[in-house]
């Protein structure tokens, strides 16, 4: 699950811990390894037959995107999806892209590190169920470089140019992924997806750091990246990494590329005996609209099945390919065909010891509640006043929500996030949610958030204003039933309301909400099962503050609020104070300012947030 340790039911020592379900390509070529061949070019071989020439293993798969990025990105990290893309799309090969130090999305490894490794958990579990092989992919463009050359501006701007990440960040990162994983055939380890401005020297002490942590574990291939964004193997050649098992990055896009000069660099790597991995290519779209980067592309695939490189296509932003130009040209170009693997290995039952650190759930209770549905309407819409609106059907029974024929309604809102549909699950005073180590559900279908809802109310007596901006983690697209634990410490709001806490105050939830929001992958959603998880070994839940540490205020302010209709009339404004008005999307409505009184005119009813110098009041017109 995208944000959801997996349930691993322990086998007997007799056999690995995780079972495949299936016989795949693992079984067929065994573990991956680097080797040369009798020219003494740098290839890539399986542990089945070993560095023979003519057996060199060539997998072909896709990677999925940064996994903090909703809902494009994280949609995609579970467990029945993983399984959807290795029967429907034939994947030999699933890249993990957990993002580290991305300045986007809802947080990243460095600020959420258990939340990002459990979605790592979920599709490094799946993959070996499935018995293909998985990149463990150290996901950053260019972020190491600002931890080693602070204050030194790069030769070229790259994405995390804010942020870092140190090799002791890594190492601590794939010591445990090598720990947990290593023993299986089925991992790599991708030490660093894209550096940019790094000089090879810079990143040879990085790999041997983070290679040092991963061997007393694994022996398994370690892919490491290579300056400007991956594209320069060959700056190796002069000081390879002193392993045995390893090979080189490099990136392609047949749109910004040209092939014979771009693939200079990782054939003068080969020649000198070093092997080459591309973890990453693409540019499809722009091929059926110049034709330079078609002949590219086909030149780029030509050279790798000449070379038999494994490579992963960037990447997976959507469940199903189409019938459109560029699937069809996937399907037919780039994924392999259905094949029948031959069983050559039997890594189930050479893994005889349980791995550490995967979770077991003990004694579980129901969380008593009562379940509704809903949809809602843009309390804003644009400047007609027209609004979207969403639907669905209520086919729910005692048991189970059912929301079907979901329809996402933005038009005429402008923001395609407005409008959204809900199930909610609103506890009994009764409920104690402290004791629960994990909060686990069953369900099915459309990717969604699942949220920690304070009533509005309540919040305003607990926290001195109403909350809107409520705690949260990104559930992905489950085209199967799959069953989800969730450490609530996971949940983090947007924090676009100062005075309240980011994490989850159980003291003042009320409800955990099931919101479709954005785009979604199923128009239904079916959730039953919910339950609180009181024991919990193999995972250490992180820690909320407490009620303890968290003080309950009552909002004071020197200045006074009178809404009658659409007027909105404020009085005891110090002089010169700043004041500003906006709706609940972050929209600026008016602001200047103000001298003892101040008289506005909301353009519409609905939720609105008055801050008058640093305080924050929101107001409700009707």
């Amino acid at each position: 699950m995208a944000t959801a340790l997996c349930a691993v039911t322990f086998a007997a020592n007799a056999f690995a811990t995780i079972q495949p379900k299936r016989v795949g390509p693992v079984s067929q070529y065994g573990a991956l390894q680097a080797g040369k061949n009798a020219a003494g070019e740098g290839r890539i071989y399986g542990s089945v037959d070993g560095v023979t020439d003519g057996k060199e293993v060539q997998v072909r798969g896709m990677s999925l995107t940064w996994s903090q990025y909703w809902p494009y990105g994280s949609s995609f990290y579970g467990s029945t999806f993983i399984d959807t893309l290795v029967g429907s799309w034939n994947v030999e090969l699933v890249r993990s892209a957990m993002g580290v130090v991305p300045p986007w999305g809802h947080g990243g490894y460095m600020t959420r590190p258990e939340y990002f490794e459990s979605q790592m958990d979920s599709v490094v579990q799946s993959a070996i169920e499935n018995d293909v092989y998985v990149l463990i992919d150290w996901h950053s463009e260019g972020g190491y470089y600002n931890c080693i050359h602070k204050g030194v501006k790069p030769a070229y701007e790259f994405n995390d140019n804010k942020t870092c990440f140190t090799a002791k960040d890594a190492a601590d990162f794939f010591g445990r992924m090598a720990e947990r994983y290593g023993k299986y055939p089925h991992v790599i380890f991708e030490i660093y997806n894209e550096p940019v401005s790094e000089s090879w020297n810079d990143l040879k002490s990085y790999a041997d750091t983070v290679i040092a942590a991963i061997r007393p574990h694994s022996k398994n291939l370690v892919v490491v990246g290579t300056p400007m964004w991956s594209s320069m193997a060959g700056d190796a050649v002069k000081a390879p990494l002193a392993d045995e098992n390893v090979a080189y990055t490099y990136h392609f896009y047949a749109n910004l590329h040209k092939t014979e000069s771009h693939l200079k660099s990782s054939n003068d790597a080969m020649a000198a005996g070093l092997s080459v991995f591309v973890t990453e290519w693409g540019g499809i779209d722009e091929i059926f609209t110049k034709e330079s980067y078609k002949a590219e592309l086909e030149k780029f695939l030509a050279w790798t099945a000449e070379k038999k490189i494994s490579c992963a296509k960037w990447d997976v932003e959507k469940p199903f390919l189409e019938d459109n130009d560029v699937d069809n040209y996937i399907k037919a170009n780039i994924l392999p065909a259905k094949t029948t693997y031959e069983k050559k290995l039997n890594w189930e039952t050479e893994i005889t010891d349980k791995l550490p650190n995967l979770v077991t759930y003990g004694k579980s209770s129901e969380i008593s509640g009562k379940w509704s549905s809903t949809s809602d309407i843009d309390d804003y819409g644009d400047e007609q006043g027209d609004k979207g609106n969403s639907t669905f059907t209520d086919n729910s029974t005692e048991t189970t929500v059912k929301m079907d024929n979901m329809k996402l309604d933005t038009v005429g809102t402008g923001f395609d996030y407005a409008p959204y549909i809900r199930a909610e699950y609103t506890f009994d005073a009764s409920v104690d949610l402290t004791k629960c180590k994990m909060v686990s559900y069953k369900y099915k279908g459309a990717n969604h958030q699942f949220t920690l809802y304070y009533d509005w109310n309540a919040s305003v007596d607990y926290f001195g204003e109403g909350v809107w901006d409520y705690p949260f983690v990104e559930m992905p697209y489950a085209p199967e039933w799959e069953t989800v634990n969730i450490d609530l410490g996971w949940m983090v709001s947007n924090s676009w309301q100062a005075g309240i806490p980011t994490t989850p105050v159980f003291d003042a939830a009320t409800a955990f909400r099931f919101v479709v929001t954005n785009d979604m992958f199923d128009t239904s959603l079916w959730i039953e099962d919910l339950k609180c998880v009181e024991e919990v070994s193999g995972y250490t839940p992180v820690v909320i503050p407490g009620p303890q540490s968290i003080t309950p205020v009552v909002a004071k302010s020197s200045y006074g609020v009178l809404v009658r209709g659409k007027n909105i009339s404020v009085t005891g404004i110090s002089k010169n104070t700043r004041y500003a008005l906006g709706n609940m999307l972050g929209q600026i409505i008016a602001s200047g300012t103000a001298n003892g009184q101040l008289n506005m005119v909301a353009p519409r009813a609905g939720r609105y947030v008055l801050r008058i110098g640093n305080m924050n009041r929101v107001i409700n017109v009707k």
